[in-house]
């Protein structure tokens, strides 16, 4: 659709694309977050790996977990310049990214330790992305920033729910199974049903439109 110059379809699928993909990605950081230390200890606590590396790293998740959103739509975001013809722009962005990377490193790191690293890098990945969706928007014009706005503000309103029933569950079925790996992937099976279920009723177009999909495969 770039190359073609399709604007306005490239705006509509650049604005679909990205409520897609918060769609996936918020729900799984706010998963990471809340279930940092269970998730880190079920895959790396072996051996060597002790429950304060488990700590340490579950403090690194933490912190890189919030930036995930940035790092995805960056990708995304990126290749519609390539596709436009322009690489300058997603270089000079990313020199910026990290330049504040390494600025947040230096600065963190003394307050935070390696906590302050993850946190950076996070700041950096979400900074270059407003910046590039900026860049973008002087470029192709508007495609429905407002729209994309509220559509996230939603989807961060049912993680936050899931969060939080995600986070009480855990301690129950962990007390009651005794056993991490299964109480973490139950856990995560209703979180899963507890998000869409919610978002199912946001009136949110992209969840529309996967609903009727769905509907028509199973009536097919």
């Amino acid at each position: 659709l770039g190359a073609r110059r399709e604007f306005n379809e490239l705006k509509s699928f650049l604005k679909s694309i990205i409520n897609l993909l918060n769609l996936i990605v918020v729900p799984a950081t706010v998963g990471m977050m809340v279930l940092n230390v269970p998730i880190i200890k079920f895959v790396f606590e072996y051996g060597a790996f002790d429950s304060n590396s488990s700590e340490m790293t579950a403090t690194a998740l933490w912190f890189y977990s919030i930036g995930i959103v940035g790092f995805v739509l960056r990708d995304i975001i990126t290749r519609a310049f390539y596709a436009l013809g322009d690489a300058t722009t997603p270089m000079i962005n990313g020199t910026i990214a990290v330049a504040i990377s390494i600025a947040g490193n230096l600065i963190l790191v003394r307050f935070m330790g390696i906590g302050g690293l993850a946190l950076a890098t996070s700041i950096s990945g979400i900074a270059g992305t407003l910046l590039l969706l900026v860049s973008l928007r002087k470029k192709i014009g508007q495609f429905g920033f407002k729209e994309v706005a509220l559509t996230f503000i939603k989807i961060c309103l049912a993680g936050a729910i899931m969060g939080v029933v995600v986070n009480s569950l855990y301690p129950m079925l962990y007390n009651s199974t005794g056993i991490l790996a299964v109480a973490l992937l139950l856990d995560i099976g209703f979180g899963i049903v507890i998000y869409g279920i919610i978002v199912s009723f946001m009136k949110i177009g992209e969840v529309d439109f996967a609903m009727a999909y769905l509907k028509r495969k199973i009536k097919s």
